[in-house]
């Protein structure tokens, strides 16, 4: 018998004729017969070429080397026993999926996909985290998030790559009875009376919006006030006869819910791909891959 065919059987056998004191105890423990654990106890001593036991009218005792052998080998029956329970334990723990959330996703893609995660995967713990970009590309670098949902609108692309899902428009919104609410031609030179939010400069989406109002011969004499809080830009059309440059992401529950109207305006320059920004430095975990194919699925079909 070589040292390979050494196995759990020899060890639970052993420990079981230790802690019970004799052969036939150990048996009914572990529910084979007499003749069974005899062999598997001479096996064991004939493999290490020591005497474990001596059997005697008095029970059972460990000889110096059983003892020494005793010891290790309840130490590798704990650990193996240990190492089962946590990979049991892990197959039934929740994986965690940590989603980087920009505006113009977290109110049109995420929501579906996330409730399709939910529904394909009921195991899976989604945590939404959102933010600026330069934020959450920070926590995509520190490990902290698995991946980013949005418009690509940063330029910093160290230790990160974006992968388009597809073209969003850029939308100028106004509340539902804005004076130019409904109608169905308009020029920018409509939009002169009234106060245009827009994006600061150096933000791409400022960008589209200065390249679309450049190229209409239409930048100046505009009014053009300077925000990147959607709370406070979502209140401002809604309280004054304002106009929003915005992502259609960040509107859609307002567009749906008759808040906000979309002017007629549309342009190759005012449209944005929208995406997935996932580290390059490590693999996006097997929750994470997931995600990633329920969103190019969402971005395939009809919207």
């Amino acid at each position: 018998m070589s040292q390979s065919t050494i196995s759990l059987r020899h060890l639970r056998v052993f420990l079981a004729v230790v802690s019970s004191g004799s052969l036939a105890t150990a048996a009914k423990l572990l529910h084979i017969t007499l003749s069974a654990v005899s062999k598997s106890l001479k096996e064991l001593e004939h493999e290490l070429g020591v005497q474990l036991v001596i059997r005697g009218r008095k029970g059972m005792q460990l000889t110096q080397a059983g003892e020494t052998f005793h010891k290790h080998a309840a130490q590798t029956l704990a650990s193996f026993n240990q190492a089962m329970e946590q990979a049991q334990d892990a197959d039934h723990t929740p994986e965690l999926l940590r989603i980087g959330a920009l505006p113009t996703a977290a109110g049109y893609m995420l929501a579906p996909a996330i409730a399709q995660m939910r529904e394909r995967y009921p195991l899976v713990r989604v945590q939404v985290l959102s933010g600026v970009y330069e934020y959450l590309v920070g926590k995509l670098r520190t490990h902290d998030i698995d991946l980013i949902v949005g418009r690509l609108i940063g330029r910093d692309m160290l230790g990160v790559m974006f992968e388009a899902l597809y073209e969003e428009d850029l939308l100028m919104v106004v509340r539902h009875d804005h004076p130019l609410a409904g109608l169905e031609r308009l020029h920018l030179e409509d939009l002169r009376p009234y106060v245009l939010i827009a994006s600061p400069q150096g933000t791409l989406v400022r960008t589209s919006v200065d390249n679309f109002l450049l190229s209409q011969n239409a930048g100046e004499g505009l009014q053009i006030f300077e925000s990147l809080s959607e709370t406070f830009s979502r209140v401002y059309v809604q309280d004054h006869n304002a106009v929003w440059f915005v992502q259609r992401g960040v509107v859609d529950l307002d567009l749906r819910l008759g808040i906000v109207r979309a002017l007629p305006f549309s342009s190759p320059l005012l449209r944005a791909p929208v995406g997935l920004t996932t580290p390059t430095d490590r693999p996006v975990s097997r929750a994470a891959e997931h995600f990633c194919q329920l969103l190019r699925s969402w971005a395939s079909g009809p919207r």
